[in-house]
């Protein structure tokens, strides 16, 4: 899930993504639109008017020319980029820095870079203490003194206020500019929400997604080796139960069952293609079939492999889509 961004204004707090405004600057759920479209749908769907293809359309098209902040920002941030600008992280620290520890979990991907990058010890937080995180032979460390503590995201600020108690600069690789506590250092700002490719599959979102299989769960395979080969894992959301909506046909739902049990992925619904092979290759049937479950699912995200398909599941259905192939949002 999203929260809330607020910014103050005369009339008190607004949200920076969604528009509401409030009282007070309280950690809220966000109520994410795209854009004025989101707002027109609403507001049918409240009178009873149930959308066709055509209003559906001029719905996307609507969002496009009225883009919320959140929807003209949104992206899947890679991996790659997070490592990337870790090392222009490393660059940016002091000399004097004589240790480096990572805020569990996500925080400890850029400062196990930073500190290989600077050949400096690597430490983490474990109950309150900095606690070494071993190593190698090529390093002998000695008792921290100056410590550079690092995280992927700043997001509101809350993980600040807890290393509130520790002395050390506190450094995150992408920061929310809308926050009202930034890091010591940081290397760039990210305009929320903030979509991490390696924490986006066990985090609160999980909740409010749905999720394609091939290409997203798993890499994709030919279409009929499904059961001759056992596909390699890609994503593996194995905190909450998962909603699963795959374009393979229902006769491969043992197979597919069986894939996510041995990697631990715990599945709460699997929706599988009612047709046949030859059905599936008709033009944008698979993907009205994705956009419909979606829809009949009553979640708001859904993640899928194929941009061409994202853009059209997006389109069909009003949904966020994210693509991981091109890592955008629809």
């Amino acid at each position: 899930m999203v929260n809330c961004v607020f910014t103050q204004i005369a009339e008190g707090f607004q949200c920076h993504n969604c528009g509401a405004i409030k009282r007070k600057a309280t950690r809220r759920n966000c109520g994410l639109k795209k854009g004025l479209g989101d707002t027109v749908a609403r507001i049918t769907k409240a009178v009873g008017v149930k959308p066709c293809s055509p209003c559906q359309k001029r719905r996307a098209k609507l969002n496009a020319a009225t883009a919320t902040p959140a929807y003209k920002n949104a992206r899947l941030i890679p991996t790659a980029e997070l490592v990337d600008a870790a090392r222009d992280l490393a660059a940016m620290l002091p000399p004097d820095v004589d240790a480096i520890c990572g805020i569990p979990r996500s925080g400890m991907i850029p400062a196990s870079v930073i500190a290989a990058y600077l050949h400096l010890p690597l430490y983490t937080l474990k109950k309150g203490s900095v606690t070494s995180v071993g190593h190698g032979r090529r390093i002998i460390p000695a008792e921290p003194v100056n410590v550079a503590f690092v995280d992927d995201t700043t997001m509101n600020g809350y993980t600040l206020n807890k290393l509130e108690g520790f002395k050390g600069l506190k450094c995150s690789v992408f920061t929310n500019p809308h926050s009202k506590r930034k890091p010591d250092l940081y290397v760039k700002e990210l305009e929320p929400p903030h979509l991490l490719e390696w924490n986006l599959f066990n985090s609160g979102f999980v909740k409010t997604m749905a999720f394609d299989f091939d290409g997203v769960m798993c890499h994709d395979q030919p279409a009929r080796s499904w059961k001759a080969e056992t596909a390699r894992p890609r994503y593996l959301p194995r905190k909450s139960p998962v909603t699963i909506i795959t374009a393979r046909l229902e006769a491969d739902r043992a197979a597919t069952l069986d894939w996510c049990k041995r990697y631990g992925v715990d599945v709460e619904s699997l929706i599988m293609f009612q047709g046949t092979d030859a059905e599936r290759l008709e033009p944008q049937t698979v993907t009205k079939y994705k956009a419909e479950a979606l829809a009949a699912s009553g979640k708001d995200w859904f993640v899928e492999s194929s941009s061409q398909q994202a853009a059209e599941i997006a389109e069909f259905s009003g949904a966020w889509v994210i693509c991981t192939e091109d890592f955008r949002v629809y």
